[in-house]
């Protein structure tokens, strides 16, 4: 049985997908800056046009690629309670999800694609945080204040049900949560040996999470 042809939708896209990656994948070698659209296109094994076709600038491309990184690489799904969540269940999934995230920036010192990417991201976000462009800045304000929405509504949950206590700020709590993993992640990046110290660090927040929980939820 002949194989379907792609549509050319279908086409844009498996290009665009190999696009994106490739250039993660020089912003970990490169760093931002250096790399450019046509680096990429060779990466991905395209002509040197096709990535500017596609984007017309880099910073398209990284405000797509921090659009991507939303949806996929925060384990946001993970803290989606359902109405009526226990918040035992609620905190469960809150421990999951730090223990998801550090696993995989865990994951940006091994070798082949996949450490490529985890390192990536990490360049990606920085030069995010320093850029002069508003369309970056404004994605990566979005990404966070996403991420610190679900983290804080979890929490909410809990402080309602009486299982953190009632004096906590959660969303003070769920901004420092979220900046801390990436600050954690940011460190593992620029030194790799310092895994064993900054896995310590990652106790250290949960032990600090732990300290907001009241004697009843203990």
């Amino acid at each position: 049985m002949p194989q379907r042809q792609l549509t050319q939708v279908e086409r844009t896209e498996a290009a665009k997908t190999r696009i994106r990656a490739a250039a993660l994948e020089l912003f970990a070698l490169k760093g931002y800056e250096a790399a450019t659209l046509a680096e990429v296109s060779l990466r991905a094994g395209f002509s040197r046009a096709l990535a500017q076709y596609h984007y017309g600038d880099k910073s398209a491309l990284a405000v797509e690629l921090l659009d991507a990184r939303m949806r996929r690489d925060l384990h946001a799904e993970m803290l989606a309670c359902p109405p009526g969540a226990k918040p035992q269940d609620a905190w469960a999934r809150l421990m999951a999800h730090l223990d998801a995230s550090w696993e995989h920036y865990r994951k940006a010192h091994v070798e082949g694609q996949g450490g490529l990417k985890v390192r990536g991201e990490i360049v990606l976000q920085q030069a995010a945080s320093i850029s002069a462009d508003p369309k970056m800045a404004e994605r990566l304000n979005a990404l966070t204040a996403g991420l610190v929405s679900r983290v804080a509504h979890v929490l909410e949950i809990c402080r309602q049900a009486g299982f953190i206590r009632a004096e906590v700020d959660v969303q003070s709590a769920a901004v420092f949560y979220v900046h801390t993993i990436w600050g954690l992640a940011s460190a593992l990046f620029a030194n790799p040996r310092g895994e064993p110290q900054l896995a310590g660090a990652v106790g250290v927040l949960r032990g600090a999470l732990e300290g907001l929980r009241a004697e009843g939820g203990r």
